[in-house]
């Protein structure tokens, strides 16, 4: 029996582990490309953080939901990392005057 569709895009967009550590990736990253490694971060601390609710008892425990939830919350990972890459202060300088 697959998991509900719906159980896994709240367990993945509200989940404040992928957002957090797609934002703080997304706010040290140099090029746009490394929202790649933002989205896989956020998507293994949304998969733990899920993990956790499900070992304490607060959700249902279906382990089938990890994979989407890896999937979802890796993709809500890309979307704080481009918010966090978007926001970062702008530390270019001069290079005739430096």
């Amino acid at each position: 029996m697959p998991p509900d569709l719906q159980d896994v895009l709240l367990l993945a967009a509200m989940n404040p582990a992928a957002i957090v550590a797609g934002f703080w990736f997304g706010r040290r990253a140099d090029q746009i490309q490394k929202l790649v490694v933002a989205g896989f971060a956020g998507g293994i601390a949304g998969v733990m953080f899920a993990g956790l609710l499900m070992l304490t008892g607060l959700h249902p425990p279906h382990v089938r939901l990890l994979s989407g939830v890896l999937v979802a919350a890796g993709l809500v990972g890309v979307v704080a990392g481009w918010l966090g890459f978007a926001s970062r202060p702008n530390d270019s300088y001069d290079e005739e005057a430096g």
